[in-house]
């Protein structure tokens, strides 16, 4: 029994095939994040598409195979045209898990070095389309507001679906003729939800936020509609060749409207070899292990299998040994564009576009599949025009099917492509938040537009006020004296004047007053034994100006002492009274009772008072 740790060779062919092995030698001390090709990011200064449109300038594309990391950046040329500004592909061990830390970093760092700034990027991915059922629906005519309930019932009668652990999406792709009948043509599809969680959380963990994931159909769809590639006019079909499945899609023009998945794959064309070896007599078997050590050989030098041309599979007898995959393959291709023809289009292919992995099987499988299938069948090529500037040195097909899936995933938006993380529902969501923005912007603008009617008002009535200003002028140079500034000088030196004067005036009667108008306030239980005026010398108010006339002013004091007769009851009351009526005279100011106490007087009693008081 052969040792555990031993790989025979088929194990090797497909380790090298699937990738473990990269395709092309890295220089001398490069690390694992050496990439085919690395070309610095365009530099766009002007973000007009942001400003006015609200997008971003850069769409990338990014695509996690077996043993690499595929990155394509999209921007748009003035006509908004898709445009290639950047590539890069890094490799890594098959070997390495997803949830590792190393892969992680290395994603990570790969990510933030090719996209740049996150604010300019949306980024789109892809999600595994085996367990995603894509189906197409024909719906009757309704009213815009039932589509939604229609689609979802037609499609639950068509793939039941558990909501809770699955989802459903759609997209409208048209009126078509169902039998004379208008109908709409609609493309659903459903998945499990935790296909789309597993791509967010990996990109939740370099702290990317996507926004987009969808599959490859879909992807392959965008070439179509944004016309990086032309479509076809009717029917066509792009077939795929991967290592462990194969998969065909049928578009008319820019719609995918069936998908397949088939068995048939890299992994069967090794089963094929290795079949062939053990049934072959002991006379041949020697000759065919020669070819798959050849095979083997030529698996493990990428320049030797990555041109056209290369190696002539025929006269190393590794063709004959992989002819009944090949054969099973064709018959499953014909058999899934002979059901469209006869059961979902109702129309013939016109036209197959042929891509696979790249390994070492690229070449042969695709010129067989071309040469049987027919005139109507094609290589797809990303660049059908030819290599572009900043697709660098991809000269072979094989360099530039490397890129396929990551530019169909830049070429991705939300208008044109369906995305797994934002449904119809979100998408309902979405219009009902921009029909309340677009409500609160038109109340908005209504309410700018009563300002500026407001505005344009006032502005009208200061014209008729200006013209009735000018008028009035007009009429008051009529009137004489005619003023001057030297009139207005000799007013205001007389005014002065005469304020002195009477300043003079009131400051030399200014006790008289203070006596009459003390003895208009005090009745006459309320007699005054003492009257103390503090005043300045007659004349000097007149004098003082400025802070030295405020602080005479404040000097100007009053103390008023006395005694309350009448029943010993009402003696504070009376005094209290007494005290009102001062501070309610307007030459006193500051009224203060001192002090206060009862005395006797003869037989009686008196309320005996000092009372301090400012005159203003």
């Amino acid at each position: 029994m052969a040792n555990a740790k031993q790989i025979n060779s088929t194990e090797k062919l497909l380790n090298l095939i699937r990738g473990e092995k990269q395709l092309f030698p890295a220089a001398p001390g490069a690390g694992p994040q050496a990439s085919v090709k690395q070309r610095p990011s365009l530099k766009i200064n002007v973000n007009f598409s942001r400003l006015f449109k609200g997008k971003k300038p850069f769409q990338v594309g990014v695509d996690i195979g077996r043993n690499a990391v595929t990155m394509v950046k999209m921007t748009r040329t003035s006509d908004g045209k898709p445009l290639l500004a950047d590539y890069r592909i890094v490799k890594f061990e098959d070997s390495l898990s997803r949830k590792s830390p190393e892969f992680i970093n290395l994603f990570k760092s790969s990510v933030a070095a090719f996209a740049g700034s996150l604010d300019d990027c949306d980024i789109w991915s892809m999600m595994s389309a085996a367990e995603v059922n894509v189906f197409r629906l024909k719906i009757p005519i309704v009213p815009a507001n039932q589509m939604e309930n229609v689609i979802y019932w037609a499609a639950k009668k068509e793939n039941p679906i558990d909501e809770k652990e699955a989802f459903f999406d759609y997209e409208v792709q048209g009126k078509i003729s169902d039998q004379g009948i208008p109908k709409y043509a609609v493309m659903a599809y459903s998945a499990p939800r935790s296909e789309p969680e597993k791509a967010k959380n990996l990109f939740s963990s370099i702290g990317v936020r996507l926004a987009g994931l969808t599959i490859a159909p879909f992807a392959t769809q965008n070439y179509f509609r944004t016309e990086w590639i032309s479509a076809a006019e009717g029917a066509h079909a792009c077939i795929y060749i991967g290592n462990d499945f194969s998969r065909i899609d049928i578009y008319r023009e820019n719609d995918l409207v069936m998908t397949r998945g088939i068995k048939t794959s890299i992994s069967s064309m090794m089963e094929s070899i290795d079949e062939a070896i053990a049934e072959a007599p002991p006379d041949s078997r020697e000759d065919k292990e020669r070819a798959k050590a050849l095979l083997n050989e030529i698996a493990a030098d990428p320049e030797k299998w990555m041109k056209e041309g290369g190696v002539n599979w025929a006269e190393t007898g590794i063709l004959e040994m992989t002819t009944p995959v090949l054969e099973r393959l064709l018959r499953q291709i014909e058999r899934t564009m002979e059901y469209y023809a006869t059961s979902v289009g109702f129309e013939k292919v016109e036209k197959v576009y042929l891509s696979a992995v790249v390994s070492v099987f690229f070449y042969p499988l695709l010129s067989y599949l071309k040469e049987q299938i027919g005139s109507v069948s094609e290589f797809f090529d990303p660049f059908p025009a030819g290599p572009i500037k900043a697709s660098g040195n991809l000269t072979s097909l094989a360099e530039r099917a490397l890129l396929i899936p990551a530019i169909g995933l830049a070429l991705s938006d939300i208008k044109h492509t369906p995305n797994a993380i934002f449904t119809y529902v979100k998408k309902k969501q979405e219009l009902a938040r921009k029909r309340i923005n677009r409500g609160v912007f038109s109340a908005f603008a209504a309410g700018l537009a009563v300002c500026l009617i407001v505005i344009f008002l006032q502005t009208g009535q200061a014209k008729q006020l200006n013209h009735q200003r000018g008028k009035l002028e007009k009429e008051l140079l009529l009137y004489s004296p005619k003023l001057s500034k030297d009139k207005i000088a000799q007013m205001a030196q007389d005014m002065k004047l005469r304020n002195q004067h009477n300043q003079r005036y009131s400051q030399k009667y200014k006790g008289l007053a203070l006596i009459g108008e003390l003895s208009f306030l005090t009745p006459e239980n309320v007699r005054l034994t003492q009257v103390r005026m503090a005043l300045p010398a007659s004349g000097a108010a007149g004098l003082k100006t400025g802070e030295a006339g405020k602080d005479a002013v404040s000097k100007e004091t009053l103390v008023l002492q006395g005694v309350v007769l009448g029943s010993r009851s009402a003696l504070e009351a009376q005094l209290a009274q007494y005290v009102m009526k001062l501070e309610n005279s307007p030459m006193l100011q500051g009224v203060v009772l001192q002090k206060s106490s009862v005395a006797n007087f003869g037989k009686s009693e008196v309320l005996q008072f000092v009372i301090n008081a400012k005159t203003g």
